[in-house]
């Protein structure tokens, strides 16, 4: 073959060569809780392809990691320590679901106002939360909801247990006028800072349907809660980064939210959009399947002086390289390396963290030997407690002073009363409601109690957890 032919065969080829789909790897989460007691850093890295679907069969001698205290000069750290794939299979997730329940997610997909309940948003939003429920067979798995409009609801805590959730769907009520605003913002910083006590892998999965839409800006009267604060996008994605939660946004509408997506990248999470339900599950069972497929990295820090340590990651498969950067906040001491410190300087540290933990196993053991009686929610009203420990053969609950447990402010309660009865013999509780309550969703008036039971009486929804006196 001649010279002339094979030039413009080898110039396609060039231009062919950048065509060619590069690998995608970002850090989803980056944990430095053992940072000051081991230097272990570990890093949650999520690789795919061009069209998004995880990449199998990677091995640590893919991966090179560099850290800088200044996120110009980088130095490669001395080595990789862990590396496993599907490590959030054995270690389990921790989800925290918060769903829009602003006014207009009353609304139809398109936008039209509506008053047939199959056709509004959030009964799309529901089916696919109930769907993505059921679809949760880890039970090292654990999973939060949350709800906001003008107010920030929690339904159930995270690290909940998956029944518990959802049975609390039906909490989720149309909001008045009053309270049909978007604290989009306000709602996630609160949704992270719930996150930040739990360890291991966290997300927060986010639906919205618009914009962050503040109570005080659009009236110019007080929030309840926040008087006249205006919450900025960038206050969750600072707690986010410095906890380490990942947070995973889904635009469920035509209205998007213009810096929801930014949140999402900021913090190692990404951004889908869906229009209904059958799309809504898809999202959330992509999100779930991207991070079960994640890799746990392990490895030193190098401890340079810095409030603030860069981390770079460079990781290579047929000849292609890719890297990200992120960073996280060291944990220093004195604005020094852990190496550079003597060893006595670090002993009243060592001592103080055992001296902790003896106390906080005490402490637990202690509140462990009575079944207790968790409030989660109001419809109206206050708690005189939100964690009641039952001390005594009969705890009555109800809107009067002279209960047990209070339930102040709740009209609700004035008509309705339980009582949590112990039977010594069979060592077991029942509650008994004056009128008729519901335990698990379902009408009773009176029923044997279980650990993790949910009790609604007059509104207000009550987790008993039952740890009977020894």
């Amino acid at each position: 073959m001649s010279l002339r032919k094979i030039l413009p065969l080898l110039s396609g080829l060039i231009l062919l060569t950048p065509l060619i789909p590069a690998d995608n790897i970002s850090i989803s989460q980056i944990d430095s809780s053992s940072l000051l007691t081991s230097q272990a850093i570990k890093l949650y890295l999520s690789v795919t392809d061009s069209r998004g679907s995880p990449i199998e069969g990677l091995t640590a001698e893919m991966f090179r990691v560099f850290e800088s205290a200044d996120g110009l000069n980088f130095k490669e750290v001395p080595g990789i320590e862990g590396f496993k794939t599907g490590a959030n299979i054995a270690a389990g997730i921790n989800f925290l679901l918060l769903l829009d329940n602003s006014g207009s997610m009353y609304d139809t997909i398109g936008g039209k106002p509506t008053s047939v309940q199959k056709d509004m948003r959030i009964t799309h939003a529901r089916q696919a939360t109930l769907s993505f429920v059921d679809s949760i067979t880890n039970p090292r798995d654990s999973l939060g909801l949350a709800s906001f409009n003008t107010n920030y609801s929690i339904h159930t805590p995270p690290g909940s247990k998956l029944a518990k959730t959802a049975l609390l769907l039906d909490e989720i009520v149309k909001p008045t006028k009053e309270e049909a605003y978007t604290e989009l913002y306000a709602s996630l910083l609160l949704a992270a800072e719930q996150m930040s006590g739990i360890k291991g892998r966290r997300v927060i999965i986010v639906l919205s349907d618009g914009e962050n839409f503040p109570y005080f800006l659009h009236t110019q009267r007080e929030h309840k809660n926040f008087k006249e604060r205006i919450f900025q996008h960038t206050e969750p994605i600072e707690l986010c980064q410095k906890e380490g939660i990942s947070v995973f946004a889904v635009n469920f509408g035509r209205e998007k939210d213009r810096y929801l997506e930014t949140i999402a990248l900021e913090t190692g999470g990404t951004v889908f959009d869906a229009s209904n339900e059958e799309q809504l599950s898809e999202v959330y069972q992509r999100i779930r399947n991207r991070i079960l497929t994640e890799h746990l990295l392990t490895y030193r820090a190098t401890m340079d002086p810095a409030d603030i340590q860069y981390v770079k990651v460079e990781y290579s498969r047929d000849n292609k390289k890719e890297s990200v950067t992120r960073f996280y906040f060291s944990s220093t001491i004195f604005g020094l390396p852990l190496e550079s410190l003597s060893f006595l300087l670090v002993i009243p540290f060592l001592i103080a963290l055992v001296l902790w933990w003896l106390l906080t196993k005490l402490r637990l053991e202690k509140i462990a030997r009575r079944p207790t009686l968790e409030v989660l929610h109001v419809e109206q009203g206050s708690p005189s407690t939100k964690l009641f420990n039952i001390r005594s053969k009969k705890t009555v609950i109800s809107g009067s002073e002279e209960a047990d447990l209070t339930i102040a402010g709740a009209p609700k309660m004035k008509e309705n009363r339980a009582t949590v009865i112990f039977d010594k013999k069979s060592k077991s509780y029942t509650v008994v409601g004056e009128r008729e309550i519901t335990v698990n969703n379902k009408s009773v008036k009176t029923r044997k109690l279980e650990p993790g039971d949910v009790i609604n009486v007059g509104g207000t929804t009550i987790v008993f957890d039952d740890k009977p006196p020894r």
